[in-house]
């Protein structure tokens, strides 16, 4: 058994649209800091599924949506290696790239999507993907906040960035756990820290009300990418199933959030 793969997202840390799934280590792909690694993303992925990633989102802002495509392909043939033989369910989510979403789902594939705020709506890309792929949305303040919760298509908000980053060259100064954790009991959504979280700074995350964690550059560049998924695991959730804390029993009324059409949630 994998690590994390005994600990599944239930009515403790999200919605039912989080049903099966294991929240807390989110990896977002960076495909130079793989390469300098001297690995391909692809291994990288596979390697830190097996080592208790529960999502992954394919992230490259240099390649056209071609070489996405193929990218993204990549990464379901890797994360369908990491979890065969086990009832794991480990959600492919792409950055942007609604076209390739919409092609991948199309050919049968269960993907997801995240944007940021200057990418296509929320709105838009419910209607142009249906009601069953999963929606992360970047928000950062109280107006992005509302904006999502009002638009009843929203499952996840990416809060961020706690701490100081490199990944992104235009990323503001790291807002620090304890305003991470006024954030999150703002936002009324399910959401997710981002930006600088390394081995030694995942404990501070615990008790702020997050569903989970996401990485880059503490997989991306690790030696041992499985070694590295279980120790964030650990150092994160510290082995217990309900280390996102009390707030996130705000989550477990589903029917709050989400509805039949795709309609609200986290």
């Amino acid at each position: 058994m994998t690590a994390g793969s005994a600990h599944i997202a239930d009515s403790v840390h999200a919605t039912d649209r989080f049903a099966g799934i294991d929240t807390r280590l989110y990896l977002v792909t960076d495909s130079a800091q793989c390469k300098a690694a001297g690995r391909t993303v692809a291994e990288t992925v596979q390697a830190a599924v097996a080592g208790g990633v529960g999502i992954v989102q394919v992230r490259d802002k240099d390649i056209d949506d071609g070489d996405f495509y193929s990218l993204t392909r990549q990464v379901i043939a890797a994360v369908d290696t990491a979890t065969r033989g086990t009832d794991r369910t480990v959600p492919v989510v792409l950055n942007d790239r609604v076209e390739v979403a919409r092609r991948l789902i199309d050919e049968g594939e269960d993907i997801h999507i995240h944007v940021g705020q200057t990418d296509a709506t929320v709105a838009e890309v419910r209607a142009a993907l249906g009601e069953a792929p999963l929606i992360g949305l970047s928000a950062a303040n109280s107006t992005e906040f509302a904006a999502a919760r009002d638009s009843g298509v929203v499952d996840l908000v990416g809060i961020g960035p706690v701490f100081d980053t490199t990944t992104k060259a235009d990323a503001p100064e790291g807002i620090g756990p304890d305003r991470l954790g006024e954030l999150v009991t703002e936002a009324g959504i399910p959401a997710v820290a981002i930006g600088g979280i390394s081995l030694d700074r995942a404990p501070e995350l615990r008790g702020r009300g997050l569903i989970g964690i996401c990485v880059v550059s503490a997989i991306c560049t690790a030696d041992d990418p499985t070694a590295a998924a279980e120790a964030l695991l650990a150092a994160f959730a510290d082995g217990d199933e309900s280390a996102t804390g009390s707030d996130a029993s705000s989550w477990t009324d589903a029917s709050s959030w989400t509805d039949g059409s795709g309609g609200h949630q986290a």
